[in-house]
């Protein structure tokens, strides 16, 4: 078998080339046994310092919590700007880029993740096709257009969820919440805050996951 083929999705103020940069570590760890793909939200954030930065360094969001479009996690709101179009580009993806095994978000990425895998369910033979996911400070999105995708099951694969003991973006108790909607998850935690950690126990414990899907 070949290594595994995993699609990255990034988080809040984020881009595809900073968060190939941010993983470097765990990519190293993970180098025989997963390749990773990388691609930026399509939505910039509208703040003159960051406009005024090249394209390729412009952070970016997956979606809006308010009109103005700027995005806090742990907001109730009425709006999801930009999220149709955001899925859209992981659609895109998955047609141009794949087949993925799996895929691995961060913080507003690893809210999104769960949200795709209702839309995986509800379309059986459309484009968004993986076996796994890993997420990354998760958390459930608290939009009230996405409420509906929390009325039944999230995921229908497994899921490996890394949970910051110390992260004081997304608290830990907000993951845990997530993880315990989704009914076959795995969750390790460390000390550490808001950041994808690299440990030799943490690469231990991702192999034992990944195993099953590079065998089969």
């Amino acid at each position: 078998m070949g290594k595994l083929r995993v699609l990255c999705i990034h988080g809040y103020r984020q881009n595809e080339a900073s968060f190939r940069e941010r993983t470097g570590a765990l990519r190293k760890l993970l180098k025989k046994q997963v390749d990773f793909f990388f691609l930026s939200a399509p939505h910039v954030i509208p703040e003159p310092v960051n406009l005024a930065r090249p394209e390729e360094e412009q952070e970016r969001g997956w979606w809006f919590s308010k009109p103005e479009r700027s995005y806090y996690a742990l907001e109730r709101t009425d709006c999801c700007l930009g999220f149709q179009a955001s899925v859209g580009v992981i659609r895109k993806a998955f047609e141009e880029q794949g087949p993925f095994d799996g895929v691995l978000g961060f913080s507003q990425g690893a809210a999104f993740v769960p949200l795709l895998g209702v839309l995986k369910q509800r379309e059986p033979a459309g484009p968004l096709q993986f076996r796994f996911v890993i997420l990354v400070a998760a958390f459930k999105s608290l939009v009230s257009p996405h409420s509906e995708y929390y009325d039944g099951a999230l995921l229908d694969v497994p899921s490996f969820h890394v949970i910051g003991a110390s992260d004081a973006v997304i608290p830990a108790s907000v993951s845990e919440e997530l993880a315990a909607c989704c009914s076959m998850a795995t969750v390790y935690r460390h000390d550490g805050g808001h950041y994808i950690p690299a440990s030799g126990q943490l690469r231990a414990a991702l192999i034992d996951f990944l195993t099953p899907f590079s065998t089969s």
